[in-house]
């Protein structure tokens, strides 16, 4: 069964590119390295990227760049 909040997102679920790199103090090249190699979660959208609010905020609270992937 699917709840319907789950399959609608309000803007506010999702982060701007510049909002991630304002957030973990990086730019584009480091937030596609943390993509590829510290499991750092992909755009949701691509155009333009839009990242989601919620796993962004799990990959920080799981540990950040210092977890284990």
């Amino acid at each position: 069964m699917v709840i319907f909040s789950e399959v609608f997102m309000t803007t506010t679920d999702f982060m701007e590119e510049q909002e991630v790199f304002d957030l973990l103090k990086k730019k584009k090249t480091a937030v596609w390295r943390l993509r590829k190699e510290r499991g750092f979660p992909d755009p949701v959208l691509t155009y333009p990227s839009r990242y989601s609010r919620k796993a962004v905020m799990k990959w920080i609270e799981e540990g950040g760049v210092n977890r284990a992937v």
